[in-house]
């Protein structure tokens, strides 16, 4: 049993009757949840967090008390372990996992990647150029994988653009990210180019800010 499995034990005993095809990927310090390349919820601690956007729960009329417990990654909330009932009776996490699939769809129909959050002609143009075409390509690869990909390519890639892919792809302005997240960034990417067997570029400390 490798590390993954033997951390989200309790998390995919309680789901598994719920969510067919269920994958749990490392997501920053926690473990993200997802159903057919759709990420509905996060795992630490023995904690549930799930991505409840206003409208599903104004749709769903989710009326129980939301705690985002510090996480710093939008609409994720805390679902306590006192409500896990509710999440079986109510059909709870197959309707957001449909719910999310339906507003990446319209999503995707609607905007190119420049109508992202932080993005711009300029940046879709630079994506385009090194293979990754629509916001499709972007959400498949991810902001590390794309930041690695541009720099592989010989873009001279600074913090500030992995900041921005996150951004992109978390629907949230760079200038909002907290300097957890974006030390955290820097730590994956770092991991990741040095597992391309590339040279690490960033020495992350708590002024990440300044970067």
């Amino acid at each position: 049993m490798n590390k993954i499995h033997k951390n989200t034990a309790n998390i995919r005993n309680f789901l598994g009757e719920l969510v067919s095809d269920l994958e749990i990927k490392t997501y920053f310090s926690y473990y993200g949840l997802f159903k057919e390349n759709i990420m509905f919820g996060l795992y630490k601690d023995d904690k549930l967090y799930l991505k409840l956007s206003k409208s599903f729960i104004k749709q769903y009329d989710i009326s129980i008390s939301l705690d985002n417990d510090g996480i710093l990654i939008r609409d994720f909330y805390l679902f306590p372990k006192e409500q896990f009932n509710n999440i079986s009776q109510n059909n709870l996490i197959p309707n957001l996992i449909s719910h999310l699939k339906q507003e990446y769809e319209d999503n995707k129909v609607e905007k190119s990647i420049r109508h992202l959050p932080n993005m711009n002609i300029s940046l879709e143009r630079l994506l385009q150029r090194n293979g990754i075409k629509t916001i499709d390509d972007l959400s498949n690869l991810g902001e590390i994988q794309t930041f690695v990909k541009l720099i592989e390519q010989g873009v001279d890639a600074a913090s500030l653009l992995l900041f921005k892919l996150h951004g992109a792809l978390n629907n949230q302005i760079v200038y909002a990210l907290k300097d957890q997240q974006k030390k955290d960034l820097l730590e994956e990417a770092d991991t990741a180019l040095y597992n391309a067997g590339l040279r690490k570029r960033f020495t992350v400390n708590s002024k990440t800010s300044r970067r």
